[in-house]
């Protein structure tokens, strides 16, 4: 599932930061809480659509609070500290008395320390400034904790901005594959002119989505990809040409992927098809030679490769008599 490498790739990559932070803070290096504060203040606004700017854009250190949202009321102190004496001496400022007057509402942002503990405190509060101790402080695993139940919509767009803050360097174990090799070249592809598939007898293929028991992803899955198989094909021909294996290797892979859902009985031939479909992704996504591709577009172009297999009769049985080119 896409939530799990989500939840692996953020939650790490917060980890590192948390750390990093922490040891610049013994060093007395400061420049990454900066730049942090800026990071924190985009993905708070991704997590919970807030309209966090920095406060101190107009108005140069801006005395108690790092972010400010004049629309929803509300001011943020971003701290790599998490104590009660951190809390305290900003509540405890008098600036705090004009944003209590505008019915704004404080929150702790602490990019270090977890601050679990602090929840359960009293907090000396002398100018009434609205401020809840369990919802108004937060940390690293509670900003973990609200990502993993955003829908996977607001999800992507949070890994996204993780990805283009930290960057998506592949992890040294991650292999080289054909499979990632052909989603680079069908993705440079015009897919907009869509193809042809004049010479695929499509009788045939309508007889052997029937005898898969697939019919119903026939219009939305099969059919919707079957018109680029010249362009796949073309691709696969250029390797053969210059003597490479790419298409042979690349078949069995899904033929592969194919064998082991026919293990699992318990199934629909639909969720196998789809199994396939997200594996094949996993194993693309996770080969250090994927270009730079947005995520939708490689779901696409691994339905294509999928699709073409099962016309190419590597994945799903074949009714008698099946021939996938006959004109």
């Amino acid at each position: 599932m896409k939530r799990q490498r989500y939840y692996s790739e953020i939650s790490e990559r917060l980890e590192i930061l948390a750390n990093r932070i922490k040891t610049n803070g013994k060093l007395n290096v400061l420049d990454l809480n900066i730049h942090a504060e800026t990071f924190f203040r985009d993905l708070l606004n991704c997590i919970y659509g807030y309209k966090l700017r920095s406060a101190n854009v107009s108005s140069a250190n801006t005395e108690a609070i790092d972010l400010i949202d004049e629309e929803n009321k509300m001011v943020i102190q971003v701290s790599s500290t998490a104590t009660k004496q951190k809390i305290e001496s900003t509540l405890n400022k008098e600036i705090m008395s004009e944003y209590a007057t505008k019915n704004y509402n404080i929150k702790f942002l602490f990019i270090a320390d977890e601050a679990k503990n602090l929840k359960d405190k009293d907090f000396l509060n002398p100018y009434k400034i609205s401020f809840s101790p369990q919802e108004d402080i937060i940390d690293k695993v509670s900003l973990i904790t609200s990502i993993s139940q955003l829908t996977i919509g607001s999800y992507s767009i949070v890994h996204d901005l993780f990805i283009k803050e930290f960057g998506g360097a592949p992890s040294p174990s991650k292999i080289t594959s054909n499979l990632a090799t052909i989603v680079n070249l069908l993705a440079v592809e015009d897919l907009d002119e869509g193809g042809t598939s004049t010479n695929l007898n499509l009788y045939n293929i309508d007889e052997k989505i029937d005898y898969n028991e697939l019919s119903i992803i026939k219009e939305t899955t099969i059919n919707e990809y079957i018109p680029y198989y010249s362009k796949l094909d073309r691709i696969y021909k250029e390797f053969e040409h210059e003597g490479r294996n790419k298409r042979v290797s690349v078949l069995r892979k899904l033929t592969s992927f194919y064998e082991k859902e026919l293990c699992n009985n318990d199934i629909s031939s639909v969720e196998k098809f789809f199994n396939i479909i997200n594996k094949v992704e996993e194993y693309i996504i996770d080969s250090n030679n994927l270009n730079d591709i947005e995520e939708d577009v490689i779901e696409m172009c691994v339905k294509i490769i999928t699709v073409d297999a099962f016309i190419r009769c590597k994945i799903f049985k074949n009714p008698k008599g099946y021939n996938h080119v006959a004109s």
